[in-house]
């Protein structure tokens, strides 16, 4: 049944509406011998699929955008606006438009838990959207059983039934294959490694645990290490003291491009001569230290997908034109991708829900969706079990540009060395 916002208000006195259930609800009590057929019609009405219309499919999301760093992830938002819009101008899905009620969180966990409760009552499902206290956002969830597909950084959300993530994380988990080509490549500077991790929230702490463990494991050697808050800026002190340790290697896998970019002009300031290696969070438009950056790796499960990968995965023109297109300020980075593939994952199992979709139809498709790959834009997932994929790439920065390095194939991905830690994880039963 199609549900418009509004249609159930709950009042007292002159003021309460009279709904169509309501006069359902009247005849049926003065009519007798129509119990039985009363109650079944009155259920159907108190029971609407929120979100859904005739002609329209309203999702939500939560992102941190005015605060802690305004804008902080608003390509989530963005992105998750592009593939929609991408959809939308082929017709939409099943007859449908797609609209996302994008929302603040203003970094406060109350304004997410509310957001969280309007998006249960109003709408379909959660659909991109990133912050940093989505942890509030489970309660309403939880007990709404409202399908959420999207990237959570709230290490209790990843086992959750409900989360359908385009790259599954798993809490104590980790790719072993870029650590081990790091330590094929480069034996002696695995030897002596900084790393600069983040305090910021439960899940930092938890990754740079995790971290730890598995580069012990493989044969790194920490010299130093040193947590700092999300907001950050400058890192000199950290220089220093690695430089006087005699670090070779330097991790930072949790701050923005725009803060490593700082890492890499200090590290040329202080003359640390040490390899500088991040995740995918290095590769955006923010990283911009000039000539300090070069040399700079990275490993992630993406494309390139700032258009260096364009021609040989041809979904990466299509993201980048899209998201200009609904922002034309955007400025492409991890979180936007984040939107558009999870966008994707959704749009796919919306395709196969049926003609009327409800919450417990999109949930069996996506059971389903046991090998994703957004077209290319990152390597094989599989969101159905939360086990994430084994296959990766690496990058170096030169001269203002990205691009593939050995192992790399030209477009694809690396599977060997392969592996994920923790040995033995087979995803989840729903």
């Amino acid at each position: 049944m199609a549900y418009t916002r509004g249609q159930h208000v709950t009042g007292r006195g002159p003021s309460r509406r009279v709904t169509p259930r309501r006069l359902l609800t009247s005849a049926c009590s003065l009519i007798a011998g129509m119990g039985a057929m009363c109650l079944s019609l009155d259920a159907a009405a108190a029971t609407p699929t929120p979100g859904v219309t005739a002609n329209t499919v309203t999702v939500g999301s939560i992102s941190d955008i005015s605060a802690p760093i305004p804008g902080l992830f608003t390509g989530a938002k963005v992105g998750t606006q592009a593939y929609f819009a991408y959809i939308n101008s082929q017709g939409g899905v099943n007859g449908r438009k797609l609209i996302l009620d994008g929302m603040d969180s203003a970094f406060s966990s109350g304004t997410v838990a509310s957001a969280a409760q309007n998006i249960a009552r109003n709408d379909f499902a959660i659909v991109g959207g990133y912050s940093l206290l989505d942890g509030s956002e489970r309660s309403a969830v939880d007990a709404g059983k409202v399908p959420m597909i999207t990237q959570v950084l709230t290490p209790s959300l990843d086992a959750d039934p409900n989360l359908y993530s385009a790259v599954p994380l798993v809490a104590g988990g980790e790719s072993t294959g870029p650590f081990k080509w790091l330590k094929s490549t480069y034996p002696g500077a695995v030897k002596a490694v900084g790393v600069i991790g983040s305090n910021s929230s439960t899940t930092s702490v938890i990754a740079e645990q995790t971290f730890r463990k598995l580069t012990y494991s493989l044969g790194y050697k920490w010299l130093f290490s040193h947590d700092e808050g999300y907001t950050t800026t400058a890192f000199l002190p950290d220089i220093v003291k690695m430089k006087a340790a005699g670090v070779k290697m330097v991790f930072e896998p949790s701050q923005q491009g725009a803060y490593i970019s700082n890492i890499a002009q200090e590290m040329k300031q202080e003359g640390l001569n040490a390899l500088l290696v991040s995740g995918a969070n290095a590769y955006e438009h923010g990283f911009e230290p000039g000539s300090a950056g070069n040399g700079t790796l990275i490993t992630t499960v993406t494309a390139l997908y700032m258009g260096e990968d364009a021609k040989a995965v041809p979904t990466v023109a299509t993201f980048d034109k899209w998201a200009k297109k609904v922002d034309p300020q955007t400025q492409l980075d991890l979180y936007t991708l984040y939107g558009w593939i999870n966008a994707q994952l959704f749009v796919q199992a919306l395709k196969g829900a049926g003609a009327d979709p409800t919450r417990a139809s999109l949930d069996a498709q996506l059971d389903k969706i046991t090998s994703f790959n957004a077209n290319g834009l990152i390597s094989t997932q599989d969101p159905a079990q939360k086990i994430p994929g084994e296959c990766w790439i690496a990058a170096r920065y030169e001269n203002g540009s990205w691009h593939r390095i050995s192992p790399d194939p030209k477009s694809g991905f690396v599977c060997s060395p392969k592996g994920f830690y923790p040995t033995g994880y087979k995803g989840i039963s729903r």
